[in-house]
């Protein structure tokens, strides 16, 4: 039986093993002031609606965004973004048999979502012990197994740099590595983590522990960055260990902005890198948007923390259980909200 299947099972059991502490202030301009950037939150127009589930995002060279619908075990496409009223497609599942073409698939509620620069997907499902990769570029397409996992695999986010695809285990609490052979054909390792719940860092990286891990962002450099759900941290793999970039710990979760361990988060999943190697997280349980500088530095830039679906400026904005979140070529952001079905775009204007 597998450990997690949906990100409401995470939370839940987040609330199980509780939380002390939990400051609220917000540290820097989250509102947009004079004194730094404004983000204004915005909700797209849709011609299809979602289901009120979805969870991972990702956006390809077009500008095209692609989000795992995982009520309805579907990846669509959002296109048109600029436009009054985007466009959306199923691209892939809807079948009846484990891989076959793209709409003759059937998907184990997805959850994470990857686009190579060729237009390939590469899916991570909670339900299934094995990353998919899909290409749906021509009609009917195909799609087949990635790379493969051990048994008790519940998988979450994943993240693709150059031949590496990187996937959080969320069932077995580790890293996954797969690296591509060619041919679409990838082979599958333990990057990080010992396999049992814990918060642990250290200079091994199997010694590791992590608490459902779910989110996971590569920099330019190369380092692996997670969002450490359970722990209410994001940690960081490089160079051969693990520590905490950013966060307080299980035992003191919280919204409350700062530097490093002075920081923060109240379980987080989603997380994204720009170009500039910011990292910007979907503190889900705080119903807030937090950017992480390569310093470290932790700002809320959007969210007031109220539960809600309110457009508008910085903290005067709303969300409800923000999730997958992506970041485009010209910086703007956008996060699917799990519990309302909606895609948020964050504007950033200098």
């Amino acid at each position: 039986m597998k450990t997690f299947t949906t990100l409401a099972a995470i939370l839940l059991t987040a609330t199980v093993l509780g939380c002390g502490g939990g400051g609220g202030a917000s540290g820097g301009n989250s509102g947009g002031g004079s004194s730094g950037p404004i983000y204004t939150v915005s909700t797209l127009t849709l011609d299809q609606a979602l289901s009120t589930t979805p969870s991972g995002l990702t956006i390809d060279i077009h500008g095209n965004l692609y989000v795992a619908d995982t009520g309805v075990n579907l990846i669509k496409k959002i296109q048109n973004l600029s436009n009054s009223t985007a466009n959306v497609s199923s691209v892939l599942g809807g079948g009846g048999t484990d891989y076959n073409t793209c709409s003759g698939s059937k998907l184990y509620s997805p959850y994470g979502v990857a686009i190579d620069s060729a237009g390939t997907l590469y899916v991570a499902e909670q339900n299934k012990t094995a990353v998919r990769y899909a290409d749906c570029s021509v009609s009917p397409g195909v799609s087949a197994v990635y790379g493969a996992a051990s048994a008790q695999a519940s998988f979450s986010g994943i993240a693709l740099s150059g031949s590496f695809l990187y996937v959080a285990d969320t069932g077995n609490r580790v890293i996954r590595l797969i690296t591509n052979n060619g041919g679409y054909s990838g082979t599958s390792s333990t990057l990080a983590g010992v396999g049992t719940n814990g918060y642990v860092d250290g200079a091994s990286l199997t010694t590791a522990a992590f608490s459902s891990p779910t989110g996971v962002a590569v920099s330019s450099s190369g380092d692996v960055f997670v969002t450490d759900t359970n722990n209410c941290v994001v940690r960081k793999i490089s160079a051969g260990q693990v520590t905490t970039f950013a966060g307080a710990g299980p035992t003191s979760c919280g919204t409350t902005d700062g530097t490093g361990t002075a920081a923060q988060f109240n379980r987080p999943t989603g997380i994204a890198m720009d170009a500039s190697d910011n990292l910007f997280v979907a503190d889900t349980a705080s119903n807030k948007i937090r950017r992480i500088t390569p310093q470290g530095v932790v700002t809320t830039i959007a969210g007031s923390g109220v539960s809600g679906s309110a457009d508008g400026t910085g903290t005067s904005a709303t969300f409800n259980t923000p999730t997958g979140i992506a970041v485009d070529s010209n910086g703007n952001v956008y996060v699917a909200e799990y519990a309302s079905g909606k895609i948020r775009k964050i504007t950033v204007t200098p």
